[in-house]
């Protein structure tokens, strides 16, 4: 077996990944030790650092059969790509990897026999941050109007810290009992355990009230120098706009210090995508899904 030694994150990786996915410079939102150690468990998510890179594998989708991450840090990639079809071959199976799309381009152009795919269910919607932060023009004419409605409310928005974090949890539950959908029940586990470990994965986020009563919160971790990615964004129902208040509270928070925020996936939800598209992306993180061929 190849030199490889895969295992699930622990929070004690949180410094040297992070290093090395500085390194890279990514903007997807899988580019964030946060976001791989919550989901760690729902996707069989496992990592290992091979000379100077981070290396992510998961066999979610796969039926068993690993998938690996375009890999962030430094380096000889081609040396790495022989180690990792030389771990596959020894799995006898192909080796296949999710890119971003100008890594896709490099491997297309570097390896005769590898095949690529669009992975749209799994595209990042990047906005700009200045754009969320003010919902100016015409097209975010109805994002104004939920926006003054919930602003005609005592509302109060603040950073989350271990203060309020409770207040956090309360919305969450709320949010779990309006629909008990068993996707939605692991969603909630992932976004408590993201609580739960909130100081130590080092999010920034905002918290929402009306009248003293929490409301809706949001959080995340920056991906990239100029990139934030939004892991999480709860509101409760009780105010016309909360959803359209937290987003443009927490992106004024944001845009002084990055040019981008990336809300994430719609995982192929066609009601996830109309929202997110509601919001006008400036463009679209694409990701291709790789299959090298052979399995030597």
């Amino acid at each position: 077996m190849a030199d490889l030694n895969f295992r699930a994150p622990e929070l004690s990786d949180r410094r040297w990944a992070e290093k090395l996915l500085a390194q890279s410079d990514f903007r997807g939102c899988i580019y964030t030790f946060g976001n791989n150690y919550v989901w760690r468990k729902v996707y069989d998510v496992q990592i290992c650092r091979w000379e100077d890179f981070y290396l992510l594998r998961n066999s979610e989708h796969t039926n068993g059969t690993p998938r690996f991450l375009y890999p962030a840090g430094s380096g000889g990639i081609n040396r790495l790509i022989a180690e990792l079809r030389s771990y596959c071959a020894d799995l006898g199976v192909p080796l296949l990897m999710t890119a971003n799309r100008e890594c896709t381009e490099k491997l297309l152009a570097e390896f005769t026999d590898v095949s690529a795919e669009p992975d749209r269910d799994g595209f990042d919607y990047v906005y700009e941050a200045s754009a969320l932060a003010e919902l100016k023009g015409r097209k975010y004419h109805s994002k104004r109007n939920h926006l003054n409605r919930f602003y005609e409310n005592d509302w109060h928005f603040e950073p989350i810290q271990q203060s309020n974090i409770s207040y956090c949890k309360e919305v969450l539950s709320r949010w779990l009992e309006s629909d008990p959908d068993p996707d939605k029940m692991i969603e909630g586990g992932v976004v408590l355990e993201s609580l739960d470990n909130y100081s130590e994965l080092g999010y920034s986020g905002g918290l929402l009230t009306v009248s003293g009563i929490p409301q809706a919160f949001t959080f995340g971790e920056r991906s990239s120098a100029d990139t934030f990615v939004v892991h999480a964004e709860k509101a409760l129902l009780d105010y016309q706009g909360a959803y359209t208040a937290v987003n443009c509270e927490f992106a004024k928070t944001l845009a002084a210090e990055y040019r981008y925020i990336n809300r994430e996936e719609d995982t192929g939800s066609e009601g996830l995508r109309k929202a997110k598209l509601s919001y006008h992306p400036a463009f679209m993180e694409e990701k291709y899904l790789l299959t090298f061929g052979g399995t030597t």
